[in-house]
């Protein structure tokens, strides 16, 4: 960003290329140089003699994995159909094309004629298990490495380029394996990397629990931390395959990876040059939709033969294990254990661990912390005093205060970006300051703060400053400007506010996930949580949920897994028919009562329920929807027409995407059945309030439903939870805006906190405005403050020179003040009051106010 803002321009040519002996010149030569280097970090020569002949061991137990298998009856094998394609092709980030040059925008404008043919050409695919020599070709574009030299080509990162078709059927395919897996419960509870609803905060909590609980019992942790040797790169297809037949994965899906990982080549391209096409011997295609998943079946079991006792996280190829107790002795022993289970692990699938880069960290609140001797491969291991796990920083006293140190050097080279973007009279918006400072330092508080909030009030004081100087240059504040009043004024509450917001939004998480979820022990009672007093999740969760009223509620499934797996859905259908059943939600903003209702006109029926309070509008028009389906299915009628007024929810039901994912599924279900019996049922969007028969009698219908007495219980989603608690964060910052000491200036205007102002107008009015909203300013009595003026009084009338003063008070500037009254006049404003004046009022008004200090000669001064 700074080089750009100096002109200096990006260099897009490679530099000369040396690889040993060879000194690559030109863009050919490069290309080449660049396409061995990366044929040979997924070589098979990188593997030891003791791996190979493992390797070989293994396949001779498995001699047919690499033969094709027959249809194997399993859902996963039936045709691929149009909803799943047009689905992939939805949830398709637009990224270069591969070497066919098919790009998603040329798919997704396709007719759903042209579609069909695309369907049949994927499903002959599905039914060969064969793919098109193209898919598996890949275009390798090398970008380098932060902070690597330039001239080593291994310094290069390989961006590939393969083929977008290819992309929407590994799509659809990975959906089919994800439902698969997530269904019957195959993945280990502890792998939360590439899964829905799963974070790092689940491996990171599980780990500072234990901590946490070990400290209380005075107790010691002994935590590895394994680092798995170009774990992609050289990822085993063979044993892939074997697991896939281990979890029940054949026919056509097995059939389909392993064609899909062999016989892959790629190709260097240099600027307009490419280099000969290479083999791939070991590893998932890099850039590839399925690869995750891939790699999170491979290694899933890596843990599987550790005693249930030691704690474990895997979060992709991040893994650790760690266990607590008082005998030292006898925790090093069952964590010697555990590695040398891990080591026959690594042997039997091809996997290599680094013995450098695999750490251990012993975690205790003794002064003295006891060497800790662990060996991987008969080689010791490395003891840290800290450790770098999932992006945040563990000490052996778990005080978290070298993260947070971490955290501030990062925020403050984050507040020198900013310092070079704006200045007092000129630079960027406050908006577009703002979104820098959310994008690049607020992301930087939030990520670990369920962690790290738990640390002494001391160390966590000094992001308190950061974030204030940060808000200083976004809003353009004067250096005196309390705190409180710049984060009113800019709209952004304070951390620790923010911190609990956070906390219990991944409370909500917690409480919608599978009883097997790790982070949900975290929250079970135990007898440490009554003998120490943490400001951990574990202590502190459950607690903080209790305040708000959070535990009484019930919620919906973080992941909803429908039973019948989604590719069986039919494809909602949307026109006229015969019979009409109109549907609507109501919601009262006042009370939160919400409720839906269903008119059937042809048959006089009438379906109305009042539902959970505070569910959005959308929630509502779903299950309207989703009465009046099931009404169809318990009258068997065909041909009905489903008119409803909200598009999003028709939208939703038509994509299959939707942050109510399981009221979608539950619609789908019945739909399912509907088609079954051959009943067709279509969908129909009308504008809302146009004097459509039939749907302004069933707004009524909706509105009546909110003075029911009886309540049909909806579950709430994760996002309409949060309503709760960005209601209970936004009180807490009221309370705190309210009992502050300092700040009374700005809070005479702007008593309620929320949404800073968004003006658009240049910087240096924008500064001026907010200096005389929060009263810290150029004057007088805010530079007698900071010692630049001896007494603070206006040189005009010995009176305390504030912004009030100049605005009401001064008789030097009686004249100028006049004409500013006028001009507010004139707009029919006639509050003459700092309230009046500075509030959030529009545009003209602060115009006016501007245009009046530099009437006075005071804009200089502000």
């Amino acid at each position: 960003m700074i080089r750009r803002m100096g002109g200096v321009r990006r260099n897009y040519e490679l530099p000369v290329l040396n690889s040993g002996d060879k000194v690559a010149v030109t863009n050919l030569e490069k290309a080449e140089v660049l396409a061995q280097t990366f044929r040979k970090v997924h070589s098979s020569e990188n593997l030891t003699k003791e791996a190979q002949v493992n390797r070989r061991k293994v396949l001779e137990s498995f001699p047919d994995v690499l033969k094709k298998k027959g249809h194997s009856g399993n859902p996963l094998d039936v045709p691929l159909n149009m909803f799943e394609l047009k689905k992939a092709v939805l949830n398709a980030k637009q990224t270069a094309p591969g070497k066919d040059m098919v790009c998603y925008k040329m798919v997704a404008n396709m007719t759903d004629e042209t579609l069909g043919i695309v369907l049949k050409f994927v499903n002959k695919i599905w039914e060969m298990g064969q793919l098109s020599s193209v898919w598996k070709h890949a275009i390798i574009v090398p970008i380098l490495k932060p902070g690597k030299n330039p001239s080593d080509p291994s310094s290069y990162r390989p961006i590939a380029l393969t083929s977008q078709l290819c992309k929407i059927m590994e799509r659809i395919i990975t959906d089919r394996m994800t439902h698969y897996l997530e269904s019957n419960d195959l993945f280990s509870p502890y792998q939360s990397g590439f899964r829905k609803g799963r974070s790092t905060m689940d491996s990171l909590l599980c780990l500072e629990s234990d901590i946490r609980k070990a400290q209380t019992n005075r107790e010691v942790v002994i935590a590895v931390f394994f680092d798995v040797e170009k774990a992609y790169d050289m990822l085993w297809k063979e044993g892939l395959l074997i697991k896939l037949q281990r979890l029940g994965i054949g026919g056509r899906v097995y059939n389909w990876i392993l064609d899909f990982l062999f016989n892959r080549n790629i190709q260097v391209r240099v600027g307009a040059e490419f280099s000969e096409v290479y083999t791939v011997e070991n590893g998932t295609p890099q850039g590839s939709v399925c690869s995750p998943l891939l790699f999170n079946i491979m290694i899933n079991d890596i843990f599987s033969n550790i005693d249930q006792k030691i704690g474990k996280s895997l979060y992709a190829d991040d893994g650790a294990l760690w266990f607590r107790g008082r005998n030292e002795f006898y925790v090093k022993s069952k964590m010697q254990e555990a590695i040398k289970e891990v080591e026959k692990w690594t042997n039997k699938w091809g996997f290599r661990l680094s013995v450098s880069k695999t750490q251990v960290i012993c975690f205790s609140k003794k002064h003295k912390i006891t060497p800790v001797s662990l060996n991987l491969y008969s080689q010791p291991l490395e003891q840290m005093k800290i450790i770098r796990f999932l992006g945040m920083w563990f000490d052996e006293k778990l005080t978290w205060k070298i993260h947070l140190e971490k955290m501030v050097n990062k925020c403050k080279k984050i507040v020198n970006i900013l310092r070079c973007l704006s200045g007092q009279a000129w630079g960027a918006s406050r908006a577009s300051l703002k979104n820098i400072y959310w994008a690049l330092m607020r992301s930087v508080f939030d990520y670990g703060c369920i962690a790290y909030m738990s640390s002494a009030e001391s160390n966590i004081k000094t992001l308190d400053v950061m974030q204030a100087q940060a808000l200083r240059i976004c809003s353009g504040s004067f250096k005196t400007s309390p705190v409180s009043s710049m984060q009113v004024e800019m709209g952004e509450m304070p951390l620790r506010i923010r911190r609990v917001q956070l906390m219990l939004a991944y409370w909500i998480n917690v409480k919608g996930q599978v009883d097997s979820h790790p982070a949900k022990a975290i929250l079970k009672d135990c007898w440490e949580h009554g003998k120490s007093n943490y400001k951990s999740f574990g202590w502190i969760g459950d607690a903080k949920a209790e305040n708000i009223g959070l535990h009484k509620l019930q919620y919906c499934s973080t992941v909803s897994v429908p039973p019948i797996p989604p590719w069986f859905f039919p494809i909602p259908d949307v026109d006229l028919g015969i019979h009409k059943e109109i549907k609507n939600g109501s919601k009262d903003p006042k009370t939160g009562h919400a409720g839906s209702a269903v008119y059937i006109p042809k048959n006089g029926v009438i379906c109305q329920e009042r539902i959970t309070d505070n569910l959005s509008v959308y929630t509502t028009e779903l299950v309207a929807i989703l009465l009046a389906l099931e009404w169809v299915e318990g009258n068997e009628l065909n041909n009905s027409v489903i008119i409803s007024d909200s598009y999003s929810a028709l939208e939703s039901i038509k994509t299959g995407k939707s942050i109510r994912n399981d009221i979608i599924h539950k619609i789908c279900m019945v739909l399912h059945k509907l088609n079954a019996k051959d009943l067709k049922i279509r969908f129909l969007w009308v504008p809302a309030h146009v004097g459509v028969k039939g749907n302004e009698e069933v707004d009524k219908l909706a509105k009546q439903t909110l003075k029911h007495n009886r309540i049909l219980q909806v579950p709430y989603s994760k996002s309409e939870a949060k309503t709760f608690i960005k209601a209970y964060a936004r009180s807490k910052w009221q309370e705190y805006w309210v009992d502050q000491d300092k700040g009374r200036h700005l809070y005479n205007i702007q008593p309620e906190v929320g949404i800073g102002r968004t003006e658009c107008r240049s910087r240096r009015e924008e500064s001026i405005i907010t200096r005389l909203r929060i009263g810290h300013t150029g004057l007088n009595s805010s530079l007698k403050i900071i010692g630049k003026h001896p007494t603070g009084n206006c040189q005009y009338c010995s009176h305390l020179e504030t912004v009030e003063h100049i605005l009401f008070q001064c008789t030097k500037y009686s004249q100028e003040r006049n004409q500013l009254f006028q001009s507010l006049r004139s707009v029919n404003q006639n509050n003459f009051t700092m309230q009046g004046l500075l509030g959030k009022a529009s545009s003209n008004i602060h115009q006016f106010v501007i245009k009046f200090l530099r009437d006075t000669d005071l804009a200089s001064r502000i």
